[in-house]
This record gives structure tokens, C-alpha cells and sequence, in this order.
């Protein structure tokens, strides 16, 4: 919400000094709040402190963890022309900001360090530096070079303690004994041998490799891109580990997770097609086929808004715990979860570090990774020999445009990837202008035919084929608003369909034929945020099918469905975890500050067959000229930045 000329006659007392970052736009009412609740608790707190209150309010609104002093107003400057400059309003960036009276940042930190607001701390050790009142929490951690909320800079200490295995502030090491401890290293070369072949030192298996890892150490990241085997190796790395604890007492628990309950059933998918299509033991594939993927949030016995009924002091009873889709995990949830393991347990975290982050605050996977993405970089951190990064695409051939374009964007190689877009003889890469309205047009034909043919089966009570044809083509969105956006695409398809399909009527709720997407998680339904499904007739009854069940498809009654939204279009952050055949990627006009490498990334990879990218030139060179850059603490220690 931009704010009015009235608003900062509303500022609480003592934070007038917030007046011109109002004024500017910089500041809405969290950051406010939330600064006058600090000038009320630590009466005469300086101007600085509360500037910087305000500022990690504002923050965390945009993904970050904290404010770097010395980068904030040329940051704040840059984020705020995207907030101010739309398609939709037309305004231009206010001359305001130009003007704002930043502190110097020298001056700034020596406010800030003589602070009774302020907690300095050491960025290394985490141990205070200047006075401690025991039993007294100051609402802002200040190390030197970046300002945390208190309670954020809880979270990042405690991932970075838990992914550097020093729980108590003191380094454990993180290698462990294999799951069995009489098993040897000949043990496990012989099972890696029978799930991945042997291994040859001219050419190594980086999934081979990134299975010994984690049959070796507590903490693995296994990174890489979409079709680089990922599942693949998930799977043959949970047969091993079955394998190898076949003789134990007791079988091994193993937990699969992901961030949403799509995501999880995703995983839960795919990793009993890496089982049916690997021939794997029948007691290896077994448990795996046994074993659901749930959400993180279930693993953990979500109760209430922010607590859990597992943590340090009731952990997990896995052996192994293995997480999806972690790049979209944020970082409250991550020290959640590593602070619920076992100290002998495994984790297996496993994503893409160049999709988009959590809509939430942090970037975990991005920054554990770091410098790693590089094959040619030398790495020098404590998590080297835990992390494996996978680069060879299978799921697509060697001359795909799409494998092509993904690699373009994520390199930030603008003028390659519109060459990519602009080769017409690629069959599995489309490019279209808006303003050509002739190929715009072409397209939203074809994809209102396939639309009406989701409905038409849906009529017919065949839910099977209806939620099959759903996966062959969907627009994914950079924006819900503007004539690009999510509800436009819905839009235009709810006005066409009732002509091209008999009986079909699209002005009420749940009508026939309608694709719905779960919006809110619902542990007493069993229906989760992301979950996807097809209201259709079914007898005499209207119901929403949806993929699982005995039979692949359960049935769910729209009274028990809570929160949903249409789902003929969605938006690129709502499609992470899924893929689809034919993804048309429908992006905002250039001005939009929502453009980004990682979303053009995310929503490019979401196509397995095909992708449809409708943007401008401008709009798509903002984009990949545009990397997310979330200020946090987390790499810099983790790398010895």
C-alpha cells in the first residue's frame, strides 16, 4: 500500500525520524509498529536504532534476514523504484527517495553499538560483545555489519550451528559411522556398486558420489537442476541405507518431506517411479514404497501458528530424514526442522539453489550451497566434501532448447536466451510478443481447446482423464493482477468455455469442470496448500477429485474444501514442485519489480515437453539481468565470506 500525505501524522511517538522513509514509500506500517513498540520499551532509544527497527521489518517483508549497513539505501533504492513503477498505477519513482537522510553508516554502527536496543555480537562466535543484562532480550542483534530482528538472528545461528554440527557453540565434526557400524568402506563401495555401478575414476558418477556422502556424513546437500537425477539418486541411496541396516534390531525410520503438500506428493511420486523403473531388490524397494512423503509442518506435529511438538527437547525419531524442494523452505522453518533432529541422524536436503526462495524470509539452500554451483570455483568452507552438485541433464536430449534456455537464464546470459527464443526451428520452445496479438490470440486458443477438454471429461465423471489432461498444459504467472496475470488468464477462459462446452455454466463456485488448488493447509481433511483437483459429476453429486486414494483418485465433497482458488492459470511461485507438458510462462510488463532470474528460471523449468514464454524482450532482459540477492549472514559464515 503506497502511503498517503496523512500518514505520518499517525507515527508513534518518538519515531519521527521514520517521517521522510513514509513519506518516500520505504516504510509501511509493520516497520512503524513495530519502532514504536521498541521507543516504548527501551525509552530513549537514538533515531538510528529505530531507523534500522524499521528497516528489518521492511526486510523481512521482501525475503531478507537482515540490513546491511553499508549496501541498505542503494538497496532500499533500487527495490523501491520496482514497488513504486507498475504497469498498473504508472507512477513514476518519487524524487523522495533520492533525498532520504540516510545515516552515515559509520555513525550508523556507532549508534547502534551503544544502543540499549542493541545486543552487539561477535559475527564468527555469535557471543556478545558489549554489555549482557542477564535475562534481558534487546530487540535488535547488531555484528558489525548487519542488524537482525533478535529473534532472526536466532534462526540463522542456530541453522548455521546445526549445519556446522556445533549444537552447543563447540564442533563435533560431521562425519558419522555408516548406518550399521561394522559396516565397512567395502560394505558400502559393494552397495554403491550394485544401485549405481562401479565407480570410475574417469569419469565419476556425481550421483554415485552424492549416495556415499550421505551414507557417510550426518548432513548432505544434494543440488542440482531439474532432470539431473536427483530422485534417481534418492531413491538408490534409500535402498542402500535399507540395505545396510537390513541386519539391524530395528528397521530404519526413514521421513520423507517437502515444504508443501504438493511438493510432497511430487516426491512421493516420483520416487516410486525412480523404484518401478530402477529394478531394484524387492527388499530395498519395499519401505520405499511404503514411504509417503508429508509436509514439513506435519513431520514436525504442527499445533498451533508457530509451534511444533517436536524440537531439541522431543526430537524425531528418524534415522534419516530426507527434504525436497528445500529452496523454498525459509529459514524459521529450516531451524525448526534441524533443530529437531536426532544428534545421530541423517539429513538429506535436496533442491535447486537457483529457483526461487521462500516467499518468507531467507534464502537457506542458496546460501548453504554458495560458491558450489561453480564447478571451477575452489571451495573452501566446512561443508565442501558435504555438498554435491549434479550437472548432467537426463530428462532432456542433448539438443533440447529447453535444457538450453534453463541454462541461458540461470547464467544471466540475456542475449543467449533470446537467441534460444528466437530459433524458430526449435519445437520445444515457443517464443510470443504480447503486442503481437495475431500469436497471443493462436495461443489462448489453444489453450481454452485444451481447457475445454478438462471440462468435457469432467461433465462426463471420467476423473482420471480430467486430471490427467490438466497436467498437459498450464499457464504459469509472474503476477496475479494485469493482463498477463493469473485471474486474467482465468478470466478469459471462464468467458470462452461455456461455448465449447455443453451444459458447462462458469458463473457459479463449484461448478463442473472447475480445476481448484488448495490455498490453506488442512491436516483434518488430509488436503494440503498446493494439493490440486477437478470438480466433476459424479452420479448425482458434484465433487472435487483429486490425485491419491487405493485407486489414484480420491473424492472430496466441496463443503470439506476450505480455501481454494481456480486453477486454470497459477502463478510461478504456486507451481514449484510441479511439471507440466506444455508450461506457457506469462510474465508482467517490464516495469514490474516481481521480474526476476530465479522466477523466469522456476517457471521455464516447470515444462518437461515444451515451454511457451509470453514476455516482451524488455520484460524478459529485466528478468534475467535481475538476480535475487537476499541479505543474510548465513553464507558468509558458512563460506568464510
Amino acid at each position: 500500500m503506497r502511503p498517503t500525505d496523512a500518514s505520518t501524522s499517525l507515527l508513534p511517538v518518538g519515531t519521527a525520524v521514520l517521517a521522510p522513509f513514509v513519506e518516500a514509500g520505504i516504510l509501511h506500517e509493520a516497520g512503524v509498529h513495530v519502532a514504536g513498540v521498541v521507543a516504548r520499551m527501551v525509552p530513549g532509544t537514538s533515531d538510528e536504532a529505530l531507523l534500522a527497527t524499521a528497516l528489518c521489518v521492511r526486510a523481512l517483508q521482501l525475503g531478507h534476514v537482515c540490513v546491511v549497513l553499508n549496501d541498505v539505501a542503494g538497496t532500499v533504492a533500487i527495490e523501491a523504484q520496482g514497488e513504486q513503477t507498475s504497469p498498473d498505477d504508472g507512477a513514476e519513482p518519487t524524487a523522495a527517495i533520492d533525498d532520504l537522510p540516510w545515516p552515515d553508516p559509520a555513525d550508523w554502527a556507532d549508534a547502534l553499538r551503544s544502543s540499549d536496543a542493541v545486543t552487539v555480537r561477535d559475527p564468527r562466535s555469535g557471543d556478545a560483545t558489549g554489555r549482557v543484562d542477564e535475562g534481558v532480550i534487546r530487540p535488535l542483534v547488531f555484528d558489525g555489519a548487519r542488524v537482525y530482528l533478535e529473534r532472526y538472528w536466532r534462526y540463522e545461528r542456530r541453522v548455521g550451528d546445526l549445519l556446522l554440527d556445533q549444537p552447543n557453540g563447540q564442533p563435533s565434526g560431521l562425519a558419522a559411522p555408516p548406518v550399521r557400524s561394522e559396516a565397512s568402506g567395502a560394505a558400502i563401495d559393494a552397495v554403491l556398486d550394485q544401485y549405481f555401478g562401479p565407480d570410475d575414476p574417469d569419469r565419476p558418477d556425481l550421483q554415485r558420489h552424492g549416495a556415499r556422502v550421505a551414507l557417510t556424513r550426518r548432513i548432505t546437500v544434494l543440488a542440482g537442476g531439474p532432470g539431473t537425477g536427483k530422485t534417481h539418486t534418492v531413491a538408490r541411496l534409500l535402498a542402500a541405507l535399507h540395505q545396510l541396516a537390513a541386519d539391524d534390531d530395528r528397521p530404519l525410520q526413514v521421513a520423507l518431506a517437502a515444504p508443501t503438500g504438493k511438493a510432497a506428493a511430487r516426491m512421493t511420486e516420483a520416487v516410486h517411479q525412480a523404484v518401478a523403473g530402477g529394478h531394484l531388490p524387492k527388499a530395498a524397494s519395499q519401505p520405499l514404497l511404503a514411504n509417503e512423503a508429508g509436509t514439513i509442518h506435519r513431520l514436525l506435529g504442527h499445533r498451533d501458528g508457530i509451534s511444533f511438538r517436536h524440537d531439541r527437547t522431543n526430537p524425531l525419531p528418524h534415522d534419516v530424514v530426507v527434504v525436497d524442494e528445500t529452496s523454498m523452505v525459509a529459514l524459521p522453518l529450516m531451524a525448526r526442522l534441524l533443530d529437531a533432529l536426532r544428534p545421530d541422524a541423517r539429513v538429506v536436503l535436496v533442491g535447486d539453489p537457483f529457483q526461487l526462495a521462500s516467499v518468507e524470509a531467507g534464502a537457506v539452500l542458496g546460501d548453504v550451497v554458495g560458491p558450489a554451483t561453480d564447478i571451477d570455483a575452489a571451495l573452501d568452507g566446512p561443508l565442501t566434501d558435504n555438498i554435491v552438485v549434479l550437472q548432467r541433464v537426463h530428462r532432456f536430449a542433448a539438443d533440447s532448447a529447453i535444457a538450453a534456455l534453463a541454462h541461458a537464464v540461470r547464467s544471466g546470459d540475456a542475449d543467449l536466451a533470446i537467441e534460444v527464443l528466437r530459433d524458430t526451428g526449435s519445437d520445444d520452445v515457443q517464443w510470443i510478443d504480447p503486442a503481437d496479438r495475431k500469436a497471443l490470440g493462436q495461443l489462448q486458443d489453444t489453450v481454452v481447446s485444451g481447457a475445454a477438454e478438462v471440462a468435457r471429461a469432467a461433465s462426463e465423471g471420467n476423473a482420471g482423464y480430467a486430471l490427467e489432461r490438466a497436467v498437459d498444459l498450464k499457464v504459469l504467472c509472474g503476477t496475479r493482477f494485469g493482463p498477463l496475470g493469473s485471474y486474467a488468464w482465468r478470466d478469459h477462459l471462464e468467458r470462452r468455455l461455456p461455448k465449447l462446452v455443453q451444459g458447462l455454466s462458469t458463473g457459479r463456485g463449484y461448478y463442473v469442470g472447475r480445476p481448484v488448488i488448495i490455498t490453506r493447509n488442512d491436516y483434518i481433511t488430509g488436503v494440503f496448500n498446493g494439493d490440486t483437483g477437478i470438480v466433476i459429476r459424479n452420479d448425482a453429486r458434484t465433487v472435487v477429485a483429486m490425485p491419491g486414494g487405493p485407486d489414484g483418485i480420491r473424492l472430496v465433497l466441496p463443503s470439506q474444501l476450505a480455501a481454494v482458488e481456480t486453477w486454470w492459470a497459477m502463478t510461478i511461485h504456486k507451481s514449484q514442485g510441479s511439471e507440466f507438458a506444455h508450461a506457457v510462462v506469462s510474465l508482467p510488463d517490464a516495469r514490474s519489480r516481481v521480474l526476476t532470474r530465479e522466477l523466469l528460471y522456476t517457471g521455464i523449468t516447470r515444462g518437461k515437453e515444451k515451454v511457451t514464454v509470453v514476455a516482451s524482450e524488455a520484460a524478459l532482459r529485466r528478468a534475467i539481468d535481475s538476480p535475487v540477492a537476499r541479505a543474510s549472514g548465513l553464507r558468509a559464515r558458512l563460506w568464510k565470506q
